[in-house]
């Protein structure tokens, strides 16, 4: 009877007849994983078994490709310490959304699963300033997830040039940075690079427009290349969670 023990990110649960819950982990050693988890009636399987929420897990199934069983216990509530911070919990939601849709099943991702580990460390910081610099960290989460699929992007010098000075631009086609002397004629249909990725100038005195500009560079990405790679169109929609959490940056 195959099983084995591993901590992971619990990435989505869904309730399944009258007691289970199928629940999507992130696990460090064995991938994005389905299991079937007992309870679902029980306040405290419930409030362990969040979004983003950090566990132990146990699997345990009769034959390797079943979905077997898990059990799990907490190690941090992710969910439950930033539970008064609605811009956070969206975060947290699109990053578990999008990692359940992107990644294969029974795949190891040590790099995802670490730089996952990291933001999640990092978004239960206490910063007692106004602006939400954490959100730096997600843009550069969700790079390094493209990067370690493989669709890694090149910001540090101009696809053109070679210069490492001037940089405006990202070029969806290539997505590699591109500088105000080799964009040219080409520049509307560039993306813009933001200052906190290596952009030479602020996109205005709005750090959120900075944040929403980081994001439309990886929301293409994933839709034009990864996404169409997968499912082999280009019609690819992000997780909605994802939608709703920009459109909330969007507002400030």
């Amino acid at each position: 009877m195959p099983d084995w023990v591993d901590q992971g990110i619990i990435l989505s649960v869904r309730k399944y007849g009258e007691k289970g819950l199928i629940t999507q982990i992130l696990t460090q050693n064995h991938g994005k994983h389905a299991g079937w988890l007992s309870g679902n009636s029980s306040k405290n399987v419930v409030s362990q078994a969040q979004p983003g929420n950090l566990v132990s897990v146990s699997w345990k199934s009769r034959l390797v490709e079943q979905m077997g069983n898990y059990k799990i216990e907490l190690i941090s509530s992710v969910s439950g310490k930033i539970f008064d911070n609605k811009l956070k919990l969206l975060a947290l939601s699109a990053m578990c959304s999008l990692l359940e849709k992107i990644l294969p099943e029974r795949q190891k991702y040590e790099e995802v699963y670490n730089a996952s580990i990291a933001f999640l460390n990092l978004i239960l910081i206490d910063d007692d300033r106004n602006i939400d610099y954490w959100l730096e960290g997600y843009v550069k989460w969700e790079i390094g997830v493209l990067g370690s699929i493989g669709f890694a992007l090149k910001l540090n010098e101009c696809a053109v040039t070679g210069s490492k000075t001037d940089l405006y631009f990202v070029s969806p086609k290539t997505g590699k940075a591109v500088s105000m002397h080799g964009a040219g004629k080409f520049a509307p249909k560039l993306l813009a690079l933001p200052f906190f990725l290596g952009g030479f100038v602020h996109l205005g005195s709005n750090f959120y427009n900075e944040i929403v500009a980081g994001l439309k560079i990886t929301t293409y990405f994933f839709e034009n290349k990864l996404l169409a790679s997968i499912n082999n169109e280009k019609s690819n929609i992000m997780p909605k969670a994802r939608s709703r959490f920009i459109e909330m940056v969007e507002k400030f």
